[in-house]
């Protein structure tokens, strides 16, 4: 089975900036500040765009090909996700549950994300982490909607800033901020701080999950310049998924090792070969790449990150 391009799934948050439209040739009034690109969740299943398969909705094409796609991986029950987002306003204070929890409560799997920055306006930042380990003051801040101000921890990024956020810890994307996000299987959100918006809350549960210790710093990779030498980058490593960031000029060859991977172009044009089939990747978009690929090559000038499940035990 070739590469799978999926066709986006766009939302229009209150917070939408105009980037998602302006990469991707969007015209209208109607921002679009997300674009699930690869998921499987319920609402979101992404239809593949192109090729044999398509018109077909990924979580069948997975259920009827699982072996083809997933590779040693097909008793998942999910894929790794990736969605894009630009902020124009800040996304929601918000925190998401582990495993056990999200197991427990919700039968969902636990959402640890990633955050590849594409651009972000001077000044911009992340909140990432509380300033303080005092969870009546961090409570106290949430029933007035004032944490995000009072003990959000403001990281600032830049373009190819790379950052994990573990489930357990308080963030949101800030305003300014155009970034690629590449998480795990879940997909449950507890919102804590919404900036007056009004929109529904979920702190019992946010609290009940939130882990003050985490203040994760980004991996400053630097933007893509194709004037250095080409090369491959670890981006992120979680017990759960990695992403690797892979510079190329002119071509980069890739022998898989039995587990589908997902490409997100990030800089510049990929074009992505297989045996069975070549897709072109624009700048902010992602495929799924099936296990029975065996190996591509990604020929440009272009920054892609290879994104991939591991094996339970593979990564501590």
């Amino acid at each position: 089975m070739g590469p799978l391009l999926l066709r986006p799934n766009y939302i229009s948050p209150v917070w939408s900036g105009s980037r998602v439209n302006e990469a991707r040739g969007i015209a209208g009034d109607v921002l679009y500040g997300e674009s699930f690109d690869v998921s499987v969740h319920e609402g979101l299943v992404n239809i593949v765009e192109g090729g044999p398969h398509d018109g077909t909705p990924l979580d069948e094409l997975v259920r009827e090909h699982a072996a083809q796609i997933m590779g040693d991986l097909a008793g998942e029950d999910g894929i790794v996700q990736v969605l894009v987002m630009d902020a124009a306003q800040n996304l929601s204070v918000q925190v998401h549950p582990d495993e056990a929890y999200a197991r427990a409560h919700e039968g969902d799997h636990e959402k640890t994300e990633s955050w590849y920055i594409f651009a972000a306006e001077p000044g911009a930042f992340i909140y990432c982490g509380t300033t303080t380990d005092d969870v009546d003051a961090l409570r106290s801040a949430a029933a007035d909607d004032t944490i995000g101000d009072r003990y959000c921890r403001k990281v600032p990024v830049s373009e190819g800033d790379f950052i994990l956020i573990p489930a357990g810890t308080l963030h949101a994307l800030g305003a300014g901020v155009f970034a690629l996000e590449v998480g795990s299987l879940g997909f449950k959100t507890y919102r804590i701080c919404d900036w007056g918006r009004g929109r529904e809350l979920h702190v019992r549960q946010g609290f009940d999950v939130l882990q003050t210790g985490c203040r994760p710093e980004p991996n400053h990779l630097g933007p893509f310049d194709p004037s250095v030498p080409a090369g491959v980058r670890r981006g992120v490593t979680h017990r759960l998924f990695v992403s690797d960031v892979v510079d190329v000029r002119g071509s980069w060859e890739r022998q898989m090792d039995g587990r589908y991977e997902v490409l997100s172009c990030v800089a510049g044009t990929a074009l992505v070969r297989t045996a069975e089939g070549s897709v072109e990747l624009p700048y902010t978009r992602s495929l799924l790449m099936p296990a029975s690929a065996g190996s591509y090559v990604i020929e440009g000038t272009c920054r892609v990150l290879r994104s991939y499940a591991t094996r339970p035990g593979e990564v501590a």
